[in-house]
């Protein structure tokens, strides 16, 4: 019995390690994320968008919460990274603008002056690959940090 117990105890604290360490690498990466981006590329359905659509493309990233504004709309939600996954996987979930309540999954790269992401449309998996086809509906952005 005490053996039992001693085992489980062991599985605890090690399941206890486990998730401390995946919570300091969310932490890690939110920081790391936090800041305003400006698009340099973006994608949707296999075709690039005109520059000039992309130039009014900004996000701004706050810990847990975005604001992606697309020339006059503005988007607002909350994101959860998982950057222990291969390729790093996000949840975005719009709490204003279109698709409002919905969640968007998706995939990232992120560096201190890059971030590129490609979502699915909600309701649909998760992208495997930072790639967009016709009639997908998936879109892949790249943002680079904007300078204060």
């Amino acid at each position: 019995m005490k053996v039992k117990m001693l085992a489980a105890l062991v599985v605890g604290l090690l399941y206890l390690s486990v998730r401390a360490e995946e919570n300091d690498a969310v932490n890690k990466e939110l920081e790391k994320f936090t800041g305003t981006w400006k698009a340099i590329s973006s994608e949707r359905d296999g075709k690039q968008l005109p520059e000039d659509e992309v130039n009014k493309v900004q996000l701004i990233v706050k810990g847990k919460k975005y604001q992606l504004k697309t020339g006059d709309q503005v988007i607002e939600g909350t994101h959860k990274l998982d950057p222990t996954k291969q390729p790093k996987q996000i949840d975005a979930v719009r709490s204003e603008g279109p698709d409002a309540g919905k969640t968007l999954h998706g995939i990232y790269e992120l560096n201190d002056e890059m971030f590129r992401v490609c979502f699915a449309p909600p309701g649909k998996d998760r992208p495997t690959t930072f790639a967009t086809k016709e009639g997908e509906g998936q879109r892949l952005l790249t943002f680079k940090r904007a300078k204060p």
